[in-house]
């Protein structure tokens, strides 16, 4: 049997692998078809969830941390979080919990949990739903749309050293991929107002 091929360190390598295999253990219970996947970053403005939860039925991920466990030994080994949110929109609050002809927030998180909980991606990690969650973004969406978060834990995800050297042996020539250039985005100080 072969180890699965990882994605380069460059991409993102054991991350990536974590991120994508929890995506494709939702995506046959939440189908691209009637599910729109959206990549939500930390820190978001509520003004960027509310362009989000316009079109529902969507599944949010994103990337929180990954933290080094005991048994790390030589190669960095640790679990990675990945929240993911599940975002329902109803014509009445009403129906938010348990849906009517489209999906409520009750039916996404079960439907959510059985795929994920105690899954295995392959070369990767055992998945772990540690907390799931309806409560966070209730002070700042509308009382039509209901975001559940789910706490999403790949479980002891690592690399190992010798190939991330081959991979990086001269950051500065990563196959023509990265761009160095600054970049540059329109803040806002908060003087102007």
């Amino acid at each position: 049997m072969t180890s699965p091929v990882l994605p380069l360190l460059r991409d993102g390598g054991p991350l990536l692998a974590a991120f994508d295999g929890v995506r494709a253990l939702l995506e046959p219970v939440f189908p691209t078809s009637l599910f729109r996947y959206e990549h939500v970053q930390p820190r978001m403005s509520p003004a960027r969830w509310a362009e989000i939860a316009r079109v529902a039925p969507t599944i949010g991920m994103s990337l929180a941390d990954w933290n080094s466990n005991t048994l790390s030994g030589t190669d960095y080994r640790g679990d990675v979080s990945i929240p993911v949110f599940l975002v329902v929109r109803q014509d009445k609050p009403e129906f938010l919990l348990k849906g009517t002809k489209t999906p409520g927030v009750m039916g996404m998180m079960a439907a959510a949990i059985f795929a994920l909980d105690s899954q295995r991606i392959e070369g990767v990690g055992q998945v772990s739903v540690k907390r799931a969650s309806n409560l966070e973004a209730a002070n700042w969406i509308d009382d039509r749309t209901a975001i559940a978060t789910l706490n999403v834990v790949v479980k002891n995800v690592g690399y190992s050293k010798e190939l991330a050297r081959a991979q990086l042996a001269d950051l500065s020539d990563v196959d023509g991929t990265w761009d160095f250039a600054p970049v540059t985005t329109a803040q806002s100080s908060g003087a102007e107002k």
